[in-house]
């Protein structure tokens, strides 16, 4: 199993991949997952009170848009995992609407191997319609990094994203880190920020002005080990940024068979 795990996450650092996230699951992911024989499902709530007012290449304004996101997790080992996406938009004048759907499969290092710091990859492959995003056919590799010092923790994904249909097809691959800060100011209440960017290829970075960067002050409560809950304000720190979002994050972990 251990040569299998690594191969695998070796194979995924290494790959060519888009950016999955969007306004959708905005979420820096750390490396814990859900435990063989339970279910994850989380809402992801995220509205933009300032973002893009009319269409920008083919894709609707999302100012004042609700994304909403389902993500379904089920565990099978304690180091395999998949999760499942619907996408979901509200606008005024629009309604909700269908946007796509979205597959995560990952692994992560087994705890019985003693790192120093937790490790897991992801990899997302997905549908998005092409009104809601300049590239329809898109995949991710997520590697994930994080580890818990004292009443710290800190968390870095650098992702890797690729078109394969789409305007940016000719682009490659992208780097699009993120990366969280938190601290445990009780034993149910942490805080924290979260720093989500998209920066251009991996060959060369775009100029500042056209990446994507944003600060979001967190909060999360510890609800109980089968609940999840995170608050956080989003603020774009460059003009191809939504300049102001706000998330929620719910989750409950279920039980669904014996492990």
């Amino acid at each position: 199993m251990r040569q299998f795990i690594a191969a695998t996450l070796l194979l995924g650092c290494c790959a060519a991949v888009l950016r999955a996230q969007g306004n959708y699951e905005v979420q820096v992911y750390g490396a814990e997952m859900v435990p063989p024989a339970r279910t994850m499902v989380e809402l992801h709530s995220n509205f933009t009170f300032e973002g893009s007012e009319t269409s920008v290449d083919g894709v609707r304004p999302d100012e004042h848009a609700l994304h909403e996101t389902v993500e379904i997790t089920q565990g099978f080992t304690p180091w395999f995992e998949t999760g499942f996406y619907i996408f979901m938009s509200y606008r005024a004048g629009e309604g909700y609407q269908w946007v796509g759907d979205h597959i995560r499969p990952r692994v992560r290092v087994p705890e019985a191997w003693h790192w120093p710091v937790n490790v897991s990859l992801s990899t997302e492959i997905g549908y998005q319609r092409r009104s809601y995003s300049t590239n329809t056919w898109t995949w991710e590799i997520r590697p994930i990094i994080d580890k818990q010092l004292d009443r710290w923790y800190l968390c870095f994904n650098p992702a890797l994203e690729r078109s394969f249909h789409g305007l940016e097809v000719g682009k490659g691959v992208t780097f699009s880190p993120s990366v969280k800060v938190a601290y445990d100011v009780t034993k149910k209440v942490t805080v924290g920020f979260e720093y989500y960017g998209a920066v251009g290829t991996i060959t060369g970075f775009d100029p500042l002005r056209d990446q994507q960067q944003a600060i979001m002050p967190a909060l999360d409560l510890n609800l109980g080990p089968n609940w999840e809950f995170n608050l956080a304000a989003g603020v774009g720190m460059t003009g191809s940024t939504d300049h102001l979002l706000l998330k929620l994050i719910l989750g409950r972990r279920l039980k669904l068979g014996k492990r």
